[in-house]
């Protein structure tokens, strides 16, 4: 078929990473266009510029390589969080409260960056929840970041701007089940509050809760 690219059952190691990244961009883009379970392998190889048997050469099936597109895509979006907490390490307790705002302005940065990708982050989420391989990695993501949010409020904890009933852990998993809420909301409502109005909603709703006793 005329303009169809050659089968590489050897490719080059420079073509065979182009190809394999290529063909990623590609369920990405049709998932987001199509969602989960309409994105085809013909569409994808006709976004991606391959023929059909690069999929099953650089990933095995359809399934796996969107697994690893949508996986790559929880990665992108978790990183710079981290690396906002890796950059602001060691600032101690009086820092605490500054660190914690860098990340979540780092959050809603890379939203406002990437919001033509957002529902393709939402099926990345839904696909960890369904598969046993990716959902210890996007899991090990989110822990790492939990992980460092628990130290924050913690550190915000001894110097007194979180009262000690706050269990860290639990906040931290608060603070990113509302993230993700967030994201989900303004795909469902486009039309109500942005999600920098509900961010700031949610940040005022947990000082105001912070100062108050359990119960």
């Amino acid at each position: 078929m005329n303009g169809t690219p050659p089968s590489e059952p050897h490719p080059t190691g420079t073509r065979s990473v182009e190809t394999r990244q290529l063909l990623l961009d590609a369920a990405r883009q049709c998932v987001g266009e199509h969602g989960l379970r309409s994105a085809t392998s013909r569409q994808i190889t006709a976004t991606a510029g391959a023929n059909l048997a690069a999929i099953t050469y650089h990933f095995g099936s359809k399934d796996q390589l969107i697994a690893e597109a949508l996986f790559s895509e929880i990665e992108r979006r978790v990183r710079p969080a981290l690396a906002a907490f890796e950059n602001d390490r060691g600032t101690g307790p009086a820092d605490a409260s500054s660190t914690l705002i860098s990340v979540v302005q780092e959050l809603l940065a890379e939203f406002e960056r990437s919001k033509d990708q957002t529902l393709v982050y939402l099926e990345a989420i839904l696909v960890a929840t369904r598969d046993p391989e990716y959902r210890d990695r996007a899991t090990e993501l989110f822990a790492a970041l939990r992980e460092r949010l628990a130290l924050v409020i913690g550190a915000m904890m001894a110097d007194g701007v979180i009262p000690a009933w706050v269990d860290p852990q639990s906040m931290a998993s608060v603070v990113l089940a509302a993230a993700n809420g967030i994201v989900l909301q303004s795909q469902l409502d486009p039309d109500g509050p942005d999600h920098i109005a509900m961010a700031t909603q949610f940040a005022g709703l947990l000082i105001t809760a912070a100062q108050a006793p359990p119960g």
